[in-house]
Formats: C-alpha cells, sequence, structure tokens
C-alpha cells in the first residue's frame, strides 16, 4: 500500500469533517424545541412523512460522508467514489446558498465570505482528488469515473427528491 500524501489525507479529512458537522447538526436539530417531526399525541407516535424523508436523507448522506473519509484516509477506491460525490455535493450547496444571499442582498456583505473560504476550501479537495497521482493511487479509471459521477447525480436527485 502507497502512502498518502497530504493531499488525499486532506481530503479524507474534509470529508470526514463535513459529514460529522452534519450529522451532528441533524441530530440537534431533531431532537430541538422546535422539531416538528416526531410528536406523541393521544398516546400515539406521529411521524411527519416529509420530515422523515428529509432526516433519512441527511443522515444516509452523513453515513456515506463518513465512511467515504475513512476510505480516502485508507487509500481505498471506495472513498474516491464517496467522497468526490460528497464534496460535489457540499460545494455545489454552499455556491447555492451563497448565490441565494447575493440575489438577496444585492451586495457583498462580510458573512458571504465564510461561503467562499467553504467553497475554495472544498474545490481544493476536489482538485487534489482529480490530480492524475491520486486517480493512480485510488485505481481510478473511466468506469470508476463514471459510477462515481452517477453517484453523484444520484445524491443530487435523492436529496431533491426526498424533501
Amino acid at each position: 500500500m502507497q502512502k498518502l500524501s497530504w493531499k488525499e489525507k486532506y481530503a479524507g479529512i474534509l470529508v470526514l469533517f463535513i459529514s460529522i458537522v452534519f450529522l451532528l447538526m441533524q441530530v440537534m436539530g431533531s431532537f430541538g424545541e422546535t422539531s416538528k417531526s416526531y410528536s406523541v399525541q393521544n398516546g400515539s407516535f406521529i411521524i411527519n412523512k416529509n420530515e422523515f424523508f428529509s432526516d433519512l436523507r441527511t443522515y444516509s448522506v452523513a453515513l456515506a460522508g463518513i465512511i467515504a473519509g475513512w476510505c480516502l484516509l485508507k487509500g481505498k477506491r471506495l472513498g474516491f467514489m464517496l467522497g468526490l460525490p460528497i464534496l460535489l455535493f457540499t460545494m455545489t450547496l454552499a455556491s447555492i446558498m451563497t448565490t441565494e444571499k447575493v440575489m438577496k442582498v444585492k451586495k457583498f456583505d462580510n458573512s458571504m465570505i465564510g461561503f467562499g473560504v467553504a467553497i475554495l476550501l472544498v474545490l481544493l479537495a476536489v482538485i487534489f482528488l482529480l490530480l492524475p497521482a491520486a486517480r493512480q493511487r485510488y485505481r481510478v479509471n473511466k468506469m470508476v469515473f463514471l459510477l462515481t459521477l452517477l453517484l453523484f447525480a444520484g445524491l443530487g436527485g435523492a436529496y431533491i427528491y426526498l424533501q
């Protein structure tokens, strides 16, 4: 097994960090006072279907991200196949949120600096994973890359349709 460079370690740690933060935010939101996902009324346990699908979507993305980060740090191909879509998905969400904020405010605001830094950090991780050395280390061929892009499309579709 080849030793990972700092670039692959950076991508793996970033995927793990993003997934753990995503998971913690979801858990805190589920158990918060404003949560309307689950309730008990007249002795019956009531589940809001839309909130259940939203929670399922979030937990599955977080679990896939944790697995991807771990596999990236271990140098496994599965880490590349799951990690790259998670990074692209995160970058897409941050870009959409930034665009919405810019359109709403219609001028530069200091709160947009955080989104810009986040997008830059994730973009660097994506570039590091697409470098020839990383693709060779994770044994990425055309079929693996195609499957990775299909997983990204599936992740985006699941995120949109499970609302």
